[in-house]
């Protein structure tokens, strides 16, 4: 029969008392996974050396895949394939959108990986309507077992083994396998809630911001002093579109304009802090005396988030195209970057001055209808020209502050 269930592997560490092998050599790849292996840095290293491991064993692996599911607003989970005749071991990222798939409806995983199920499916045998194992046959394989590991939300994550040894796994390979096979969940389970806590971190706070989260920065009042130029931006006539449009409509343009703002931002190297109602906070390091290179970074994003903008094609209402447009405002100067808030609801961000003057130009555009405003500093530390438009009065400074455009928009309104 092509595909049994492997029963037997739920009761494999009581029977490994009786079977035949080395049992000091599995204790000590019990004991290497739990200690050794978890300081391993990548999975795709540990997934290698701990199939070199059970090889070196007696275990004829021919072939190696651990998947587990992540929570990613874009990918579904991660594998990690090792082939004993390859090098290197490979990851891969599976997109969200998979389980709706041909390849994952077939599938040999999908059962464990839904319900826990143990499976087993011989090779040897002349035929099989799925094509995944057909194409495992024809490359040699003889054997393919798929255990779940612990499971983690709705999923479990799984181990799937597989030989081109003549007859497949004998009934010590599979004790083998079962024995470790609470050691190996364990490492998974905690390199998954590791790797999906800082994809959350890095999804809610930016990559850089998560990175220094879930390294330890996380005291109220703890901050840096950073020189950076500073982007304020704001959406254009929101309120007036969220009357006019369905829910689903204004949620899916403010979607589309946050993806440009921060698009354009990555682009240009620079960092998306937060999403403030319908406008955006984004910084460009000017560390070490880099001012020229951020204020460039800068205005290289602002004129693209404009640019994307002036050719969006969104959601239609009723016959009329939606447009968006925005206002952004750049200034260059000294921030305070970490967290502030409440003991327990931190925020972080950056403050000062030099935030608030960002978040007064973008206003500004309003009123002298222009999409990109620029303080005299930021004029002054980038290397192009910019248009002056005069002095204004700014709320909270004593002292009109010049306010500076760009040629390209003269005509703007």
């Amino acid at each position: 029969m092509f595909h049994r269930r492997y029963a037997e592997s739920r009761n494999g560490t009581q029977q490994l008392r009786s079977a035949p092998g080395e049992p000091r050599e599995l204790a000590a790849i019990i004991r290497w996974i739990l200690t050794d292996g978890r300081d391993i840095p990548t999975m795709a290293r540990f997934v290698r050396a701990l199939s070199q491991r059970l090889l070196e064993l007696g275990v004829p692996l021919w072939r190696v895949t651990i998947y587990a599911a992540t929570l990613h607003p874009q990918i579904h989970g991660f594998g990690w394939r090792w082939w004993r005749n390859l090098r290197a071991t490979e990851e891969v990222r599976i997109q969200r959108g998979v389980e709706l798939t041909y390849d994952y409806q077939t599938s040999p995983m999908r059962e464990t990986i839904e319900t826990g199920a143990h499976v087993r499916y011989r090779l040897d045998a002349s035929s099989d309507k799925v094509s995944f194992l057909s194409e495992l046959r024809a490359q040699g394989g003889t054997d393919y077992v798929v255990v779940p590991l612990n499971r983690v939300r709705q999923r479990f994550p799984v181990a799937a083994w597989a030989t081109d040894r003549s007859g497949g796994f004998d009934e010590r390979d599979l004790l083998v396998l079962e024995a470790i096979r609470p050691a190996l969940a364990t490492l998974v389970e905690v390199n998954v809630l590791r790797r999906t806590a800082r994809s959350l971190f890095s999804i809610y706070h930016s990559h850089q911001v998560g990175e220094r989260i879930f390294d330890g920065q996380i005291l109220r009042g703890n901050v840096d002093l950073l020189p950076a130029v500073i982007m304020a931006t704001d959406l254009r006539g929101f309120t007036a579109l969220s009357d006019r449009l369905p829910g689903e409509s204004v949620v899916r343009a403010l979607n589309d304009y946050f993806e440009h703002v921060a698009t354009s931002v990555d682009v240009a190297g620079g960092l998306v802090l937060k999403f403030i109602g319908d406008g955006a906070l984004a910084i460009f390091s000017a560390e070490g005396g880099r001012e020229k290179q951020a204020a460039l970074a800068g205005l290289s994003a602002a004129r693209e988030i404009v640019n994307r903008l002036d050719n969006y094609v969104g959601a239609q209402d009723g016959q009329t195209a939606i447009q968006l447009r925005a206002g952004v405002g750049l200034h260059i100067g000294n921030v305070l970057y970490g967290n502030v808030g409440a003991p327990d609801r931190l925020d972080f961000t950056v403050i000062g001055p030099a935030v608030n003057l960002a978040f007064r130009l973008e206003s500004l555009t309003k009123d002298l209808q222009r999409p990109i405003l620029a303080s005299a500093a930021f004029a002054q530390a980038l290397p192009l020209p910019l248009r002056s438009l005069g002095r204004h009065p700014i709320r909270g400074l004593s002292e009109p502050e010049e306010v500076f455009g760009l040629t390209e928009h003269e005509t703007a309104t």
